[in-house]
């Protein structure tokens, strides 16, 4: 992996030779390089240097970067080539690669590149895509060699000499009979250290793993993690082999499952798309909804403090010696009570900013420069929602107090309450996103572990924070 400063002279050098149309000496760069390394550099490129930059590259080194793009790059890169182009390119792709990239287009870009696939790879496409996100079969490679079990060792290994272009890294081989029936399973070394007129069937081992099409795909990594094995034949209904699921996939899955899993203990509602990829109005209602759940449940709590107030009987009247009500039972029974609606919810919108920025900043979603574009973010996501929160606890608290004081509601103190909490939750639920977005990237920058820094020092400051606001406003309307 390239350091910043490396992958900066990469990009550098790129650039320089395309804008001097240096054909020999791009291709020769990058044959010197990963394809990753070279897609990063890319996408630093305005679009057309980087449509010209692959149209110079041979089209194996093509189809070696291609996957690595951005999805609205490869987008571009689509939509500006004809299907001869597409062709070309696609048809250097592993079939799970190409299912990868159909999955991030749009259908006319999607059907644009099935026009130019070949017969052959639209059916090994639509087999993949016929299965549901998340199984087995919607991960799963038909590009592998498979083994018959009646073939010699030296069959078997012209058969794998004739097809190396289509296996991606395979070293481990699955056996089948003529019925494509699993059988068995052979390691390379295996056939290697065998003599070449021995039967497949011989040498084979006929403990095998498998899983199904159907099979959920944290199954298959279940299988991996316990096993420790690169890969997995997936068989359907019938026993019939149809596919395999290698340890690269299975990387991918882990990743997904986890960020799902996070995002998921933060109450927020997993989204696929990367952080800045994913709308506003997307991130909106990922976090809302569990943002309402919990302000709602904060009502317990509401009621549990109202209840012990009244039972240790913190005030003697609710109305004072002029008549008013009193400033003591105002802050006892009206404000105290709110005081966990507001810090609970404000805790919570703030844990939310912070797992999604710090888990994008793992994923290389985020950097520390892109400070500013964070909280230009947030403040967006926090605006909207704080518009949706406020707007059902006004209706939330509306008919509490009709219960708690009989429907009549025609005491000013009432709705000076109910102003205070509406206000004091718009402000903190804003200020707890932006500290949420921006204390992992701080921490990131001062060389410090975000997930350490960002969780108790988010807990300590929005509770403070949002009690003062509270406090603060709850002042300008009974002082």
């Amino acid at each position: 992996m390239l350091d910043p400063k490396e992958a900066e002279e990469l990009f550098i050098k790129i650039e320089k030779l395309i804008n001097e149309n240096n054909i020999k000496e791009l291709r020769k760069l990058s044959e010197d390089h990963y394809p990753q390394d070279i897609a990063d550099a890319l996408e630093q490129l305005e679009d057309k240097q980087i449509i010209l930059a692959l149209r110079v590259f041979t089209t194996d080194i093509s189809s070696e970067i291609f996957p690595f793009l951005d999805n609205e790059i490869q987008e571009e890169i689509i939509t500006k080539w004809n299907s001869k182009q597409i062709k070309e390119l696609f048809d250097e792709l592993y079939t799970d690669d190409i299912v990868d990239i159909l999955e991030e287009m749009p259908s006319n870009i999607v059907k644009k590149i099935l026009r130019a696939s070949t017969p052959e790879s639209r059916l090994q496409i639509n087999e993949i895509l016929k299965y549901n996100d998340e199984t087995a079969g919607s991960i799963m490679n038909v590009d592998y060699t498979k083994l018959r079990t009646e073939w010699t060792v030296t069959k078997a290994i012209e058969k794998i000499r004739d097809k190396n272009s289509i296996n991606e890294n395979q070293t481990t081989f699955y056996v089948v009979d003529n019925l494509n029936n699993l059988k068995g399973i052979i390691e390379l070394k295996d056939l290697i250290f065998s003599k070449g007129t021995e039967k497949i069937k011989n040498v084979m081992d006929e403990r095998v793993l498998y899983s199904y099409t159907t099979d959920d795909q944290e199954v298959v990594v279940e299988l991996f993690k316990k096993y420790d094995i690169t890969t997995l034949p997936i068989i359907n209904n019938q026993q019939k082999l149809v596919g395999i699921v290698t340890v690269d996939d299975i990387i991918d899955v882990i990743e997904e499952e986890a960020t799902e899993d996070i995002h998921k203990m933060a109450g927020i509602n997993p989204i696929e798309n990367e952080y800045f990829k994913t709308s506003i109005w997307k991130m909106v209602k990922s976090r809302s909804i569990w943002l309402l759940f919990l302000m709602v449940s904060a009502t317990l709590s509401q009621m549990v403090i109202s209840t012990f107030m009244k039972i240790y009987g913190t005030v003697d009247s609710i109305h004072n010696s002029n008549g008013n009500w009193d400033i003591t039972y105002i802050v006892t029974m009206l404000l105290t009570p709110l005081l966990t609606v507001i810090s609970g919810t404000a805790g919570n919108a703030g844990s939310q900013s912070s797992t999604m920025v710090v888990r994008a900043l793992s994923l290389k979603q985020v950097d520390t420069s892109d400070f500013a574009k964070v909280l230009w973010k947030e403040f967006r996501v926090a605006s909207i929602t704080g518009i949706i929160l406020v707007s059902i606890n006004f209706i939330r608290i509306i008919i509490i107090y009709s219960i708690e004081y009989r429907g009549n509601l025609n005491h000013i103190e009432l709705w000076y309450s109910i102003a205070t909490l509406s206000i004091a939750m718009y402000i903190a639920l804003i200020c707890s996103k932006l500290i949420g977005g921006s204390l992992p990237i701080v921490a990131k920058k001062i060389k410090i572990d975000p997930a350490v820094m960002a969780a108790p020092l988010l807990t300590t400051l929005v509770d403070a924070l949002s009690t003062a606001v509270f406090f603060s406003v709850g002042l300008i309307f009974f002082m």
